[in-house]
């Protein structure tokens, strides 16, 4: 959801992947084995007790928070825009997050092979948190955002930590259903955060929608400082690095490349068609630039090899790169279809931030019950690929059926919709997680989870921004052909959710009408997604988790 999507995704919801740390006695989850451990395993000793149960709860608690970062946005960008009067930059307070995120999670993919998993996980916990610090106290616009690029960097450390730790913790024939138990936990947060957050937003104001995740920031922190201890899972003849041989296999220049070339195509995309014409130089400068960057950023992962941000060892997985074309598609259909819907029951519909959340908990639920179908489903089949066809199958069809809400129906249909969304999006999203434990060693599993979370987190952040340009666009023209006599300026000005009061009642219908027609033709974003996923769902290797690994 709005990964930060929902994913996002919204949630993403890559986002609601996981990981583990350290030993002890007894093995309270012994009843999930489905078979005797891998090779690679035998001689590993996995954490028990009170460090494993910190550990988890730790774990749990940054997936909360994921989530709840994720979707509350949706929910708190009507009121931002009242407050800071402009609609120009709703793209931006769900893409900073993700272009961030997606920017540095390679650089946070390599740090974690050679640094300490507890520091760094640390560090990403105590990153996001100053971005949310940052959120609360915004002045203006432009500081919220640097605030979600900060939340977004700190998303990226937590997310490669997240995989690590799960590896770490428990054997791959545990690892589809303790995912999903953990996903659970941490869909909770995409679950509470529309209520929570239209909540919060009627009894205080949106900024409490940030300043909510410090407290439990703070207990992350605690339990992970307490339950998360160094890892024995190295390799024999692993050599033993130096800080400054650690410091010279990491790929600087190429995180100082891809920050730039992403940052220059989500302005690009942004700017493109409502603040600039396609055909101006401060849109095409931008694209160049991305081009050159990317071009440059691919020749350097070519010429540093297993030295690279991007080994082409990982990149050779056919899974990886299946798994992250599905989750980017996945990622966009949640994120943008959750943001616009909540702008749609606000907005169209006039209901208060509180309602409006309550609308949204039916997808988060179907997405929640899906991860439990799926986790359960993966178990006993031995095989994750047929959830991702299901997916593919189902949510083209969903999606299609949104596009035909009209607010003069009961909102009903909606919210029945939206279920199917999430229970058809939520089937096959982990699927790619599970394939990642499957095809990659455990020193590797960072980089993969990196390359995913990049997929997920440029899914949203890319699709975030197409969106809100062509809403844009489309809301002017549309409010021209059904109201000509309004001013299309001064009502963006109003923001989002205060239009209707500034404008009389013997427009409003039309207004609406307009406002509607603009929703809904940026709803076939979200289809056109949804039909992609097809291409990673058949690409993906039909591996069996009840195999050993070689």
């Amino acid at each position: 959801m709005a990964s930060e999507t929902l994913t996002q995704t919204p949630v993403d919801t890559a986002i609601l992947q996981s990981n583990i740390d350290s030993p002890s006695e007894s093995r309270p989850i012994e009843a999930l084995q489905i078979e005797e451990p891998s090779n690679e395993e035998e001689n590993i000793a996995f954490p028990t007790g009170p460090k494993l149960w910190s550990t988890m709860a730790s774990m749990s608690i940054a997936l909360f928070l994921s989530g709840l970062d994720i979707t509350i946005v949706a929910v708190a960008v009507p009121s931002i825009t009242d407050e800071f009067q402009t609609i120009a930059d709703i793209g931006w307070y769900s893409a900073a997050y993700g272009m961030s995120l997606s920017a540095f999670v390679f650089f946070f993919g390599q740090i974690y092979t050679l640094f300490s998993t507890k520091a760094v996980f640390l560090i990403g916990i105590a990153t996001f948190e100053i971005g949310a610090l940052v959120c609360t106290l915004a002045p203006s616009s432009a500081v919220f955002i640097l605030g979600r690029a900060i939340s977004g960097l700190g998303r990226g450390a937590i997310n490669g930590g997240l995989f690590k730790l799960l590896k770490q913790c428990f054997p791959l024939s545990k690892q589809a259903m303790v995912n999903s138990l953990l996903s659970g936990v941490g869909s909770l947060g995409l679950i509470t955060a529309p209520t929570i957050g239209g909540a919060l937003v009627d009894a205080f104001s949106w900024r409490a929608c940030f300043g909510v995740n410090i407290p439990l920031g703070v207990l992350c922190l605690i339990l992970t400082w307490y339950g998360v201890h160094e890892s024995s899972h190295h390799r024999e003849n692993a050599p033993v690095l130096t800080l400054k041989e650690k410091l010279k296999k990491i790929d600087f220049l190429g995180t100082l490349i891809a920050v730039p070339a992403v940052t220059c195509l989500l302005m690009a995309l942004q700017w493109g068609g409502t603040k600039f014409g396609w055909s101006s130089w401060q849109i095409i400068l931008p694209l160049v630039f991305c081009a050159l960057l990317f071009t440059a950023f691919g020749y350097l992962q070519y010429r540093q090899g297993d030295k690279a941000l991007l080994p082409p060892r990982i990149l050779k997985q056919r899974s990886i790169i299946a798994g992250m074309w599905f989750g980017a598609c996945c990622e966009g259909v949640l994120a943008v279809t959750e943001y616009y819907m909540s702008i749609y029951f606000q907005g169209v519909r006039g209901y208060s931030p509180t309602k409006a959340g309550l609308l949204a908990l039916p997808m988060v639920g179907g997405l929640s019950v899906a991860f439990v179908i799926s986790g359960l489903g993966t178990t006993w089949l031995g095989y994750y690929y047929p959830f991702m066809l299901a997916t593919s199958v189902l949510t083209p069809i969903v999606s299609g059926l949104l596009t035909t809400i009209d607010f003069e129906e009961q909102v009903t249909k909606a919210v029945i919709l939206l279920t199917f969304l999430g229970l058809a999006v939520g089937l096959g999203l982990n699927s790619p997680m599970i394939a990642l434990q499957a095809v990659l060693p455990v020193e590797d599993v960072s980089l993969g989870g990196a390359i995913l979370t990049f997929g997920a987190g440029m899914g949203s952040s890319l699709w975030i921004c197409a969106s809100a340009t062509l809403f844009q666009d489309r809301l002017a023209n549309e409010i021209k052909l059904s109201s000509p006599g309004t001013n299309v300026e001064e009502l963006q000005k109003a923001g989002l959710s205060k239009m209707r009061e500034s404008i009389g009642p013997e427009r409003l219908k039309s207004v609406l009408g307009g406002y509607e027609n603009a929703v809904i033709q940026t709803l076939y974003i979200p289809l056109a997604l949804a039909v992609l996923t097809i291409v990673g769902s058949l690409a993906m290797e039909r591996k069996s988790i009840k195999k050993k690994q070689s």
